[in-house]
């Protein structure tokens, strides 16, 4: 009988600690448990997030386009009709090429594979090295092309640059005629000298019309939107040679001044001209700097070791 109650006694005892121990574990399970639904919660809470800032649209394999994706392309459509079916037709077209581009991966031959992304790599490589000497080449250019150097040029090849249609040099302003300065006003716009001209601009909010950038080449279509009452009947009149002419309308008084003009066939201006000439010589420079650009890559790259034959 006192065996019986010793086991009895010790399976209770072995009962309690079992007990004890699936507490403890159920414990932890549920700590881990609840661990892990708070981490869902929190991912769906910022899925939910994101999906009211970006919907999300479609899926092809693991790509996804979002709303925002094709934003732009909304604005473009005249109609909701026309929106619908063009929206379709440009999600189902992301599709296909993404579905296109995953079976691709799957069955083209790994040597395939291989050799379109050397492809891809070298052509990434050939734009950043391009588009990096162009940068190089353009922050030079002034540097490069000093103003004798242009100026040489110009001389050198003065009747490769005539002129395909008349140019002008002209100021003109307008402004009101009841205006009390008239007088100093025209006195000075003639006259035209420093003072004269930092006068005119102190006076600039007056005038209806307004240009004395006068050291300015124009063309015929140029001086036409600077000065309002020209036109087709009466251009060769106020344009026909160097003058100076006082036009009056129902409201305002222009003062119109042909500074200078050069006839179609004469020898085109520098100043005119300058960038044109700056390309041709920055071109006929280019192809011997971009050598030299490049063994200079080659020599630094040695000196600092950068670069090493075996």
């Amino acid at each position: 009988m006192f065996i019986i109650c010793a086991i009895f006694y010790h399976f209770n005892v072995i009962i309690k600690i079992l007990k004890m121990i699936l507490k403890m574990i159920l414990k932890k399970i549920f700590i881990k448990v609840s661990l892990l639904i708070v981490v869902l919660l929190i991912i769906s809470c910022e899925s939910i997030v994101k999906n009211t800032q970006d919907r999300l649209i479609a899926r092809a394999e693991n790509h996804y386009l979002y709303l925002s994706d094709i934003k732009e392309k909304l604005s473009l459509f005249k109609s909701k009709e026309d929106s619908i079916a063009m929206v379709r037709g440009f999600i189902n077209n992301w599709a296909r090429k993404k579905l296109l581009y995953e079976k691709s991966l799957i069955n083209l031959p790994t040597n395939k594979i291989a050799q379109i992304n050397s492809m891809v790599d070298d052509y990434k490589s050939s734009l950043y090295r391009n588009t990096y000497r162009e940068f190089i080449l353009k922050s030079l250019m002034d540097s490069v092309l000093s103003k004798k150097l242009i100026s040489d040029f110009y001389y050198d090849n003065k009747n490769n640059f005539k002129l395909k249609e008349p140019l002008y040099r002209i100021r003109i302003i307008g402004f009101p005629l009841n205006n009390v300065d008239r007088r100093e006003i025209t006195g000075r716009f003639r006259r035209f000298e420093s003072k004269d001209i930092y006068y005119l601009d102190s006076l600039s909010f007056q005038f209806s019309s307004y240009f004395l950038a006068d050291t300015i080449w124009l063309n015929k279509f140029d001086v036409f939107e600077k000065v309002s009452f020209l036109n087709n009947e009466n251009v060769d009149y106020y344009l026909k040679k160097e003058n100076y002419f006082e036009v009056k309308d129902s409201l305002d008084l222009y003062l119109f001044k042909v500074v200078q003009m050069l006839d179609q066939n004469q020898i085109a201006p520098l100043p005119y001209i300058e960038n044109t000439i700056k390309n041709i010589v920055f071109n006929k420079k280019k192809i011997g700097f971009l050598k030299e650009f490049d063994k200079d890559i080659l020599r630094d790259a040695i000196k600092t070791k950068k670069f090493e034959t075996y």
